[in-house]
């Protein structure tokens, strides 16, 4: 992916620009402006997959998510997008043994040779329904952009390091990396503290905020 980071954190703006015929994803709504060369069009994460030969994904998957498919008519047309919450943007790579997994409100933008799924996290919503968090998991090979609540700090991994993350300060973690999730609820009250416990070798990156009010921690 060919892009610029124009402006910094709190308020990044991230250009792209592409070549005649190119296609990239971005999340819906996250466009600030772009040249008339480009063609946007918002479909299923299903749709996309079908569309690039992406493998069939379950009923637990990314099926049901918005993308935006942005294509362009011209060379080097351009398209900025920015996040929706002031923070900062990280770039992953994805392919040659290395996928992510990532909280979904955290993609912005992708190459198409990256694509999807759901997976279960191992933790409970913020809510007392009891119902799982799902996060995404990236496969096949490109470039990825994510955005954070706030500052972004990566933590790598050697294999003897351990890291205790909040999970709702996660942004994305290497794939292969091991956790284990404690949940604490406490006495009375309705939501869940989580904590995810890292171990193995990869990279850990959290934000300084959460996108949640404290208080629902």
């Amino acid at each position: 992916m060919n892009y610029e980071k124009k402006y910094g954190a709190p308020f990044p703006v991230i250009e792209i620009t592409l070549n005649q015929g190119e296609q990239i994803c971005i999340e819906p709504g996250t466009k600030v402006y772009s040249d008339p060369s480009l063609f946007l069009r918002t479909v299923r994460n299903s749709q996309r997959q079908r569309a690039t030969g992406g493998k069939k994904i379950g009923m637990f998957s990314s099926a049901n998510k918005l993308m935006t498919i942005v294509q362009s008519g011209a060379t080097n047309s351009r398209i900025a997008v920015a996040p929706c919450v002031p923070g900062d943007v990280i770039e992953l790579n994805c392919g040659n043994g290395e996928q992510w997994k990532m909280m979904a409100g955290s993609f912005l933008a992708c190459d198409m040779g990256v694509n999807f799924e759901v997976v279960q996290s191992g933790w409970s919503g913020l809510i007392s329904g009891g119902i799982p968090v799902c996060v995404l998991q990236t496969s096949g090979a490109g470039s990825c952009i994510v955005d954070s609540c706030g500052t972004l700090q990566k933590f790598n991994l050697n294999g003897n390091k351990v890291i205790d993350v909040d999970v709702h300060h996660l942004v994305a973690w290497s794939a292969g990396l091991q956790y284990h999730v404690s949940n604490q609820r406490e006495r009375g009250l309705a939501w869940v503290q989580s904590t995810a416990r890292f171990t193995g070798q990869g990279s850990v990156i959290v934000q300084s905020n959460c996108r949640i009010s404290p208080a629902l921690k």
